[in-house]
């Protein structure tokens, strides 16, 4: 904008001068030519130079100081530009374009101080719609911020729907196991106090990892396959990058729980980081619930917006393939 303005004004005096000019000298259009070129450099520069110290001063006086200022440093860009090149007062005056230098100045003057406080508005406005972006993009960030609170809260009110009935459910069936298998029973409880001491310290964690989620669907579908004397278990293979990847704490283990609750048998997860997601593939023997499913998913996506999913596939052979891809960070 600057740089459009400071040659404005020097293209409009070249081109009216030599409107008037009766058959200039090739020099004497050069030289003109040179003395604009110098105008229009020293009024940007002094331009931008104005600007700076405008947005530096402005804001520490009242609006009739800062009026003040500004229309000092309009006068300051145009005196400087017609003082630069005041030199071509003696062409101007030769040609007849001019009576004198002082009316040639009054009038550069004029039109430069003109531009000026154009340039000056101009950069005012834009000064006040990137505080008003910047300020739209503070309040879009703190509603993020509050969204993503809110799906942690979720997410926690979602895990303590879990473990409360995990709890009473494997105590019962450890009960139960001391009256038919005593080993198989001890192993259950084994695996409970340690999925337990695993979990309720990241109950109310608001971040999680890949492994440490990885680690409880693994203990999960234990203490279930024990539970039930299945003897089923679940495979865990995490890439080198995404043993460093955050995951939202619990979205795994109510689709664990739902398809293993329908239908027993052995799982598979799988974790891999790649094109800036992370991608975590659970091979279940059944369905989850469309219920969870679909709560899953809309946390997801209140948490990390549309570059998180939940999709669904079945290989045809009893086996169902869950893949929840959030943004690869590192937890």
């Amino acid at each position: 904008m600057a740089g459009l303005l400071a040659i404005a004004a020097p293209l409009k005096f070249f081109i009216g001068a030599l409107s008037v000019m009766q058959q200039p000298e090739a020099g004497d259009v050069v030289q003109l030519a040179l003395w604009w070129s110098l105008y229009a450099a020293v009024f940007w520069l002094a331009l931008l130079l104005a600007g700076e110290i405008g947005e530096r001063l402005a804001p520490r006086g009242g609006r009739l100081a800062r009026s003040s200022l500004w229309l000092a440093l309009a006068c300051a860009c145009a005196a400087a530009a017609n003082l630069a090149s005041a030199g071509r007062a003696g062409i101007l005056i030769e040609q007849g374009v001019v009576q004198g230098a002082l009316p040639m100045h009054l009038y550069g003057f004029a039109l430069s101080f003109t531009l000026a406080l154009i340039y000056f508005a101009h950069l005012g406005r834009s000064r006040i719609h990137e505080g008003a972006a910047a300020r739209l993009a503070a309040a879009q960030r703190n509603q993020r911020e509050a969204r993503r609170r809110r799906v942690q809260i979720d997410l926690q009110a979602m895990q303590a729907r879990i473990d409360p009935g995990l709890l009473f459910g494997m105590l019962d069936a450890v009960r139960l196991a001391y009256a038919d298998d005593p080993p198989r029973a001890e192993r259950l409880l084994d695996e409970l106090i340690a999925f337990l001491r695993a979990s309720f310290p990241h109950l109310r964690s608001e971040a999680s990892s890949v492994p440490r989620e990885a680690e409880l669907a693994r203990a999960y579908a234990q203490l279930l396959s024990l539970a039930a004397a299945g003897g089923w278990s679940m495979a865990v293979r995490i890439s080198e990058p995404a043993r460093h990847a955050r995951f939202p704490p619990g979205a795994l283990l109510p689709l664990v729980d739902d398809a293993l609750r329908a239908r027993g048998g052995d799982c598979t997860l799988t974790a891999s980081c790649a094109d800036g997601a992370c991608r975590v593939v659970l091979g279940l023997p059944a369905r989850p619930s469309q219920e969870s499913l679909a709560r899953v998913q809309a946390l997801l996506r209140d948490l990390d917006g549309l570059a998180a999913s939940v999709t669904v596939a079945s290989d045809g052979a009893a086996t169902t393939t869950v893949t929840l891809e959030v943004p690869h960070e590192n937890a």
